[in-house]
């Protein structure tokens, strides 16, 4: 990745601009954020807060690429949980392939970054992305795109425009294999060999391997893990079957390896069970796509992940929640109810309402566990409702800290997200750019 231009946001001056930052004028930067010695317990953030625990992050980090090494896999996180160069960089340092997009505006930004492999989890359909990729890998011969393709129109779509651009070097395509009831893909194993042929037929595209997406399986409503994970099975031995008859047939025989992906953060255990250990005639580079890992969360994810709630007996990883929201009690209006500092503008609230975990008087330095008995029962646009023992001593003014649920919808909402260590000294800031 280009270090200057991650050097390039320490620059930028904190000021009126900044949710959460103090009251600097800008004669403080990003980067001088860790020089300033703000606490969170002793109040030196402005309320509300994002909170993103550094060595939690890490952790995690470093236990799924050990995840990946163990079971023989490559990974390529999903930015778009994040859209941060500096957790991008991270990610990379730690052994990524590269980082996952879901838009051609995602992989600009990742550009910007010179993030040097993308796969783009989707098929592109607009002239002006597929002329502004097939620029960029005019422009860098370095650079590495895969993309997808899941029906003969998207084909003839990329294949037109760039007949008219003409790139140096084709653009690299993956063929989706969807389910029913899914999201996008081929419906029948029969459809996507059809769009493979289409691919080979096409002057301007490179069939570089398949393509799948068991994630969102997990969280179809009512529905329990037990019944979802043999609808995983079989989905995934589906798509290694479909990408065997592919690699039979020739199909991948130009190429040095052919290219499986798959996993969303509940399920890349059984990706690894049922995408690994290939005998084909072109070797297969198993490529995971896990986003949400980096930070996990602290409901949505803990009982599908397989590195929390299905981890199993015995297993040294673990991924444990980096994310908290902070909010002062502005007013304890009733004797069971107390109303927060943040509300729909600064928490995600799609997979469930935050959680309070603990409070502290600011100056303190003490933490009060209270996940037991604190609910959050409602958000209005900047305001939590927390309900709570009337007999608590909880006072206006504390602070509240709470774990989070998705985060894919925490940090679309914060220009700036505060990286503290395991005491809330806050040792700098993530940039994001949603």
């Amino acid at each position: 990745m280009d270090e200057d231009a991650l050097r390039a946001l320490d620059a930028e001056p904190l000021d009126w601009r900044w949710k959460g930052a103090p009251g600097t004028n800008g004669e403080v930067t990003v980067g001088q954020i860790g020089d300033q010695e703000w606490n969170v317990l002793d109040g030196d953030l402005l309320m509300p807060a994002m909170l993103l625990k550094g060595s939690v992050l890490d952790s995690n980090i470093a236990a799924l690429a050990e995840f990946c090494r163990r079971t023989g896999m490559w990974f390529a996180p999903h930015g778009k949980t994040y859209m941060a160069p500096e957790i991008f960089k991270r990610q990379m340092d730690a052994g990524a392939w590269g980082i996952t997009a879901s838009t051609t505006s995602h992989v600009r930004v990742y550009r910007r970054f010179r993030v040097p492999r993308i796969l783009m989890a989707y098929q592109p359909v607009e002239p002006a992305a597929v002329r502004w990729v097939a620029g960029e890998l005019d422009r860098d011969p370095a650079f590495e795109f895969l993309c997808l393709v899941d029906s003969e129109r998207g084909v003839q779509i990329l294949t037109d425009v760039l007949d008219e651009v003409r790139p140096t070097r084709p653009l690299r395509v993956l063929v989706e294999l969807g389910y029913p009831g899914g999201r996008t893909g081929c419906r029948t194993m029969e459809e996507a060999e059809a769009l493979a042929a289409a691919v080979r037929r096409s002057s301007w595209l490179e069939l570089a391997g398949t393509e799948g997406y068991e994630g969102l399986m997990p969280f179809v409503p009512g529905a329990a893990i037990e019944t979802t994970i043999p609808k995983v099975e079989r989905y995934l031995d589906q798509y290694r079957a479909f990408h065997e008859r592919l690699d039979r047939d020739g199909a991948f025989d130009h190429l040095e390896y052919s290219v499986v992906t798959s996993g969303g953060s509940a399920m890349f255990d059984k990706v690894a069970e049922r995408l690994t250990g290939w005998d084909t005639r072109v070797p297969v580079r198993t490529i995971l796509r896990s986003g949400g890992y980096a930070t996990h969360d602290s409901l949505m994810f803990v009982p599908v992940s397989p590195l929390d709630g299905r981890r199993p007996p015995g297993e040294p990883l673990e991924l444990r929640p980096a994310l908290e929201l902070w909010g002062a009690v502005l007013s304890r209006p009733e004797p069971d109810l107390a109303i927060l500092s943040f509300g729909r503008r600064d928490a995600p609230y799609d997979a469930g309402l935050p959680l309070p975990w603990v409070v502290t008087a600011p100056g303190t330095r003490s933490l009060r566990e209270v996940r037991d008995w604190f609910e959050v029962t409602g958000l209005n646009d900047q305001h939590a409702f927390l309900r709570f023992p009337p007999e608590d001593r909880l006072a206006v003014g504390d602070l509240v800290g709470c774990g989070i649920s998705h985060p894919c919808s925490a940090f679309d909402k914060w220009r700036l997200v505060f990286e503290v260590d395991d005491d809330y000294n806050v040792v700098g800031g993530i940039r994001t750019f949603f």
